[in-house]
């Protein structure tokens, strides 16, 4: 049996989460043992108790942060030491990154990039990037990413945006994204006014709060307007100690004109991944700033409409060959409000579209699955 090392994965978000899971369910399906690696063990090990999860090698306590604030050059020997000791290694054929958006430098790449390396030449594996968006990259990035990108096996990117940025090298593939690995399952949608909105407070990029919190109050007059009422719900939110879009959609609601708030609803639970797509089921549609609601949506038989704080939702809708639902965070609300009429107005006629795209989207998905296992499993 293969034992494959899912690294830095973060599930508590349940756009990671589908990510994550998406993949891993394939892998565990086809035989093979998977071991995470994440940021937050201890939650995850409480959230998905049957998996395997090992503690992030640059999750560093107070005194390995104290230690490599004082003598820099003791961070990277401090992770080489984790990595030879670390049981859960020794027999791992495999790395591949946890799908996703972070080799960018909202976030910083070098401690994920530098890791999977390591274990990749300390214990001799094949070492993959699943489904990632590239970029933005500060030139310090790019130069970091150069530095790693010919180590990876393979290197698969989610968007044609993201290709152009690394097409220049030979181990690298475009994909879809990988949370349409899941199976679509089917909602019970047809009676429903419900409309769900996820919302997500975004400073990069010089992008404004205060617009947004316009566009969206905005959306919402739109939504009750045309009949519906509003639950803002999200794939982040609930966590403790961890980013609760719940927040900023309260203070939307609070600033909402006194006539609509009586048509409006925050969920501020935490759901497991198959809960929630279950739960996203009931809703008449999604509109949704975080990605992978829409996704999720998608693969719940639910139409999304999405709203792009970056690059990587309005590539997704461009694959889709949905880019008329898709609008800019900052975007002119007055035509951000027409397209998303457009989009009311149709909505049953967007369901069978949709249904189609989803089926369409995890076909391909598991074609990108199958090439990697190709390329890499199977050449074991």
């Amino acid at each position: 049996m293969k034992k494959i090392l899912i690294a830095n994965a973060v599930p508590t978000n349940n756009g990671d989460a589908a990510l994550v899971f998406g993949l891993s369910k394939k892998l565990i399906d086809m035989g093979y043992e998977v071991i995470f690696s994440t940021l937050k063990c201890k939650t995850m090990k409480k959230l998905y108790p049957d998996m395997t999860w090992v503690k992030s090698e640059y999750d560093f306590n107070r005194i390995e942060h104290k230690l490599c604030s004082i003598f820099p050059k003791l961070k990277e020997n401090l992770l080489k030491w984790k990595i030879v000791n670390n049981k859960f290694y020794k027999d791992v054929d495999i790395v591949i990154s946890a799908p996703g958006g972070y080799i960018n430098s909202y976030y910083g790449i070098y401690d994920r990039l530098y890791c999977m390396d390591l274990i990749k030449k300390i214990h001799n594996v094949k070492l993959v990037m699943y489904s990632q968006s590239v970029g933005p990259l500060s030139v310090i990035d790019e130069k970091i990413l150069d530095n790693f990108m010919n180590d990876f096996d393979l290197f698969m990117v989610r968007d044609e945006d993201s290709y152009e940025k690394v097409k220049q090298y030979n181990n690298v593939i475009r994909t879809n994204d990988a949370a349409f690995l899941l199976d679509k399952i089917e909602c019970n949608n047809e009676q429903s006014n419900i409309v769900a909105i996820s919302v997500r407070d975004w400073g990069h990029d010089g992008r404004s709060k205060e617009n947004y919190m316009d566009l969206i109050k905005n959306i919402v007059y739109k939504c009750v307007d045309n009949g519906n009422k509003v639950e803002f719900v999200s794939t982040c939110q609930g966590s403790d100690n961890y980013i609760d879009d719940s927040i900023i959609a309260k203070e939307i609601q609070g600033n909402l004109q006194e006539k609509y708030k009586s048509h409006v609803e925050v969920n501020c639970n935490h759901y497991l991944l198959n809960d929630l797509r279950e739960y996203i089921g009931k809703f008449k549609f999604v509109i949704g700033t975080r990605l992978h609601m829409c996704i999720l949506a998608i693969m719940s038989g639910v139409p999304a409409f999405n709203i792009s704080y970056e690059v990587k939702g309005k590539e997704c809708y461009k694959i889709l060959g949905l880019s008329e639902y898709s609008i800019d965070y900052n975007g002119d609300i007055n035509k951000s409000l027409d397209s998303l009429q457009e989009f009311i107005d149709d909505n049953k006629g967007l369901k069978e579209i949709y249904d189609q795209k989803a089926k369409e989207m995890n076909k391909a998905a598991n074609g990108y699955f199958e090439n990697m296992i190709n390329k890499i499993i199977k050449g074991l």
